[in-house]
């Protein structure tokens, strides 16, 4: 019975050990209450140049915002359905209807 108690107070004992308190952390940020609560940043450096030299070349535009006539586009997939040109997309279908 002796065995018995003291295995199981070795037990219960190494268990109470292994449980650590609760930290709570806290923080209390404090300043004086006459200074706005605004921040201001300021660059060190004045920036550079912002100005890039991108050009849109002029045709580009035209080509990819052109209108479809419906039907001749129409035509034109079953065309492509009946060759069985499978590589061929929509937009090489809308580029060859526009240059007729």
């Amino acid at each position: 019975m002796r065995r018995l108690l003291s295995i199981s107070a070795l037990l219960f004992s190494h268990c109470c050990l292994a449980q650590e308190p609760v930290v709570t952390l806290r923080s209390k940020v404090t300043g004086e209450q006459q200074q706005p609560r605004v921040m201001y940043l300021v660059p060190w450096q004045q920036p550079g140049e912002s100005s890039f030299d991108y050009q849109m070349r002029a045709g580009l535009a035209e080509e990819l915002f052109t209108e479809v006539d419906r039907d001749e586009f129409r035509r034109d997939l079953e065309y492509q359905a009946l060759l069985g040109d499978s590589s061929a997309t929509a937009a090489s279908a809308a580029g060859n209807a526009n240059n007729e």
